[in-house]
């Protein structure tokens, strides 16, 4: 299970997939995501299943980007990695929180 920032940044990579479990856009909970690309500063995400979604779209097609952004911005609680803008971790600050799937594209 994923306790801190340093373990998700280990633990992603391209073909990991994600559950949106809360998201500031609604319409995204309960989404399936696939990690498409890491960078030292972030990583994108693409819908699974959903080719025509516009989240697919973005980033020269490499999906949404999510920054890392500092520790504090994060937390980590039963298997559920939340990211939260400056100022707090509260739910009204909520930017995204997912599980990350231990499956990968084959």
């Amino acid at each position: 299970m994923i306790k801190n920032l340093n373990q998700l940044k280990r633990a992603l990579r391209p073909g990991i997939r994600l559950q949106i479990v809360d998201h500031c856009r609604t319409e995204c909970i309960n989404q399936l995501r696939e990690v498409t690309w890491i960078t030292s500063n972030g990583f994108c995400t693409k819908v699974l299943n959903q080719p025509a979604d516009k989240i697919n779209a973005g980033n020269d097609g490499r999906g949404a980007m999510l920054w890392w952004g500092p520790a504090s911005t994060w937390t980590f609680e039963n298997g559920v990695c939340s990211s939260f803008t400056y100022g707090g971790n509260k739910k009204e600050k909520l930017i995204i929180a997912f599980r990350v799937l231990n499956e990968e594209v084959a």
